[in-house]
């Protein structure tokens, strides 16, 4: 173990309300970009296409610290980690197909949250190391094997959902779909890295900005001289020329790495702010610890105040606004009656009727 590791069991409140912070800011960038369009052009349409595929990226890889955290737990309680994992990505894949069948035109990730979690029963066995080569091979292995399912077998990329064939559904959540585990896999044993280190410390905070920012930089401009030497690839033909895009949800390694440091980026700076915010960051921790509820009732509520949605780019921001608003009073309104939300009651039940 090197002296930027420390066992996940010793975390400190401050690192761990970072993380809540930072959440919820994966949780408001996923709103924006659900909601706006990045088709109109203008300031919205730049923010958005920012936002588009990085927030949810940032969600992954914090979804693989949180795993981290949660095994260490788990074994400091001598809780079983198969029963509790394998509960939270039964809920987790019941949920996800039910908000999949609402009016919102929305993927719904909460599917390959659930097929992360069975991951990670393997996962958290491995060594720290490894979890970071595997991390690696899999950015790389993870969009050629995309391109080829796409490209030589021609398989479709729908959304797993209630009503399509089981197997077809399986195909999309582990293979195909817009969040194919073989891809996102990736960025969650990076994250799960990630939760090994010793987040408290200056040196890997520093760490983190340094390298996520450079990182985020040096794909995206790498991406952008290779297409302007070879061409821009066909978005309607997924081929090999696509290991190129660095674009928000192209599945590429490019994409994957630069989401990737912007997620390290932004974990990094939380880690460093959040604490001197004091009371100021209550709002992002307490809906960062209310994070499935708060993912769920977006949905709801595009459902049902979004769809149709409008042309104007303006008002897609202030409806963004506004659903973050509501879901951020909820969430302060709920914890100050309940340490945890419906939502997070509901994966935790194992433990709950355990006692």
């Amino acid at each position: 173990m090197t002296q930027l590791e420390k066992p996940a069991q010793g975390a400190s409140t401050a690192r761990l309300t970072a993380l809540d912070a930072t959440r919820a800011l994966a949780i408001f960038g996923m709103i924006i970009v659900n909601v706006g369009s990045a088709e109109s052009g203008g300031v919205p349409a730049l923010i958005v296409t920012l936002l588009h595929g990085r927030a949810a990226i940032l969600f992954i890889v914090l979804a693989g610290v949180g795993v981290t955290i949660l095994g260490a737990s788990l074994r400091a309680k001598s809780a079983p980690l198969g029963r509790n994992l394998g509960w939270r990505a039964a809920v987790l894949l019941v949920l996800g197909l039910a908000l999949q069948q609402l009016p919102t035109g929305v993927n719904v990730i909460l599917m390959l949250y659930a097929a992360l979690f069975v991951t990670a029963l393997a996962a958290l066995r491995l060594p720290t190391g490894w979890l970071l080569s595997a991390a690696a091979v899999m950015t790389v292995l993870g969009p050629v094997i995309y391109i080829w399912l796409h490209s030589v077998l021609d398989l479709q990329g729908d959304a797993a959902a209630v009503g399509r064939p089981p197997l077809d559904s399986a195909t999309s959540i582990l293979l195909t779909g817009p969040y194919p585990l073989i891809v996102w896999v990736a960025p969650f044993l990076f994250g799960m890295w990630l939760g090994r280190l010793d987040l408290r410390s200056t040196a890997v905070h520093r760490l983190l900005i340094l390298s996520g920012a450079l990182t985020a930089l040096v794909c995206t401009l790498v991406s952008g001289i290779l297409i302007w030497l070879m061409g821009e690839p066909d978005p309607d033909q997924i081929a090999a020329d696509h290991l190129l895009l660095a674009a928000g949800h192209s599945q590429m390694p490019l994409w994957l790495i630069s989401a990737v440091g912007t997620a390290v980026l932004a974990i990094g700076l939380l880690l460093v702010v959040t604490p001197r915010l004091g009371r100021a960051a209550h709002p992002l921790i307490v809906t960062g610890q209310l994070a499935l509820t708060a993912y769920c009732l977006h949905l709801v509520a595009i459902a049902a105040l979004v769809r149709p949605a409008s042309d104007n780019p303006h008002r897609g921001l202030l409806v963004s606004g506004a659903i973050i608003a509501m879901i951020t009073v909820v969430c302060i309104v709920w914890r100050a009656f309940a340490t945890r939300g419906p939502l997070e009651i509901l994966l935790r039940l194992p433990n709950v009727l355990k006692r």
